[in-house]
């Protein structure tokens, strides 16, 4: 009986240790975190929860606070690692919050309107419905009927009656001659095209950047082609490689491959090639933003609306409530640095 008693004990004390490992030094890990998280107790904390959509997305869903109000979010995960964003135009990126841990940032709603708290790292097949929503009130006119934002970029393509779902979209130019069948056997050169420039002759539409924002590569090369009929069509690819990322800096496009590196290559692939973790879980394949016959087809102010408004059909999510005009565009930077990945890369 006595030996009984004592395996008895051992095993009980196995499983004490047991639990303990795999229960309590979470709960301490959770507990102490949040003891170590001080929080101004004049300012209101709003916690929120997030999940996979699921099991229910973020929770609560929807928050209220009046404008000039300081509030402090804090989010913690529930189920997987979780990347925390705020937008559009807050620049907020808490990271990874992984299970049992917290996240929190203190911020100031200035203005009213709405912004979105959002998962930007890949968690569920439904990732893209990981959103929630942050309504600013004005405390004067708690009952005022937000102003609907005017997008001149997408007002303008709605005006010409471009189809902003086509694969490929002309502009005005479309019943201009065009370029023999481009065929590539290489990407373009950035590089090269820097260098070819200055010695061609470069029409004035080239050189307006509102032109270049609503015109394809393909019109912009049948013009320079037209007046620099002498050089090989490969040197003029070049060139307008080089014309179309010349109205975005450095700084920008670094910004710009973080953010299609969180939130879009989980599609898209990081080389922009539509063949991404989760393609083959979407509605239609990816666009290939590799694919220079699509690329030198397309126009930038669709590929801003196709990510401002979304893919009609698709799983192309909305990202107008994430992202600024301003921001918009320079992921659509980012996209012509991706058609014409090369060798200078």
């Amino acid at each position: 009986m006595a030996l009984f008693g004592i395996t008895m004990k051992r095993e009980l004390l196995t499983i004490f240790i047991v639990v303990f490992i795999l229960v309590g030094l979470p709960v301490g890990a959770f507990l102490y975190q949040r003891q170590q998280t001080h929080s101004d107790p004049t300012k209101r904390v709003i916690i929120i929860q997030a999940a996979v959509p699921e099991a229910g997305g973020f929770q609560p869903a929807t928050i209220k606070v009046n404008a000039g109000e300081t509030v402090t979010l804090r989010f913690s995960s529930v189920d997987v690692t979780h990347g925390i964003a705020i937008g559009p135009g807050l620049g907020i990126d808490l990271g990874h919050v992984d299970p049992g841990h917290v996240k929190e940032v203190t911020v100031t709603f200035d203005k009213a309107g709405t912004y979105t708290f959002y998962c930007n790292t890949w968690c569920s097949p439904d990732h893209w419905r990981m959103r929630g929503i942050v309504e600013v009130i004005d405390p004067t006119n708690p009952d005022a009927i937000p102003t609907a934002y005017h997008d001149p970029i997408i007002e303008r393509l709605v005006a010409e009656g471009v189809n902003i779902d086509a694969n490929v979209t002309m502009g005005s130019m479309a019943d201009h001659p065009q370029p023999d069948v481009l065929t590539f056997d290489h990407p373009p050169s950035i590089e090269k095209g820097n260098l070819l420039v200055a010695s061609l002759a470069i029409p004035s539409e080239l050189e307006d950047a509102d032109w270049r924002l609503s015109h394809t590569p393909t019109e912009g090369l049948t013009l320079l082609q037209a007046m620099n009929p002498a050089t090989s069509i490969e040197e003029l690819i070049n060139a307008i490689a080089y014309l179309w990322v010349t109205d975005t800096p450095l700084e920008d496009i670094e910004w710009a491959e973080n953010y299609f590196n969180q939130n879009c290559a989980a599609c898209h692939g990081q080389a922009g090639d539509g063949n991404g973790p989760a393609a083959d879980q979407t509605a239609e394949s990816p666009v290939a933003f590799a694919d220079l016959t699509y690329m030198f087809g397309m126009r930038s102010d669709v590929l801003y609306a196709k990510i401002r408004r979304g893919g009609m059909g698709t799983d192309m999510p909305n990202f107008g409530t994430l992202l600024t005009p301003k921001e918009t565009l320079k992921l659509v930077g980012y996209l012509w640095q991706l058609a014409w990945q090369s060798e200078d890369d």
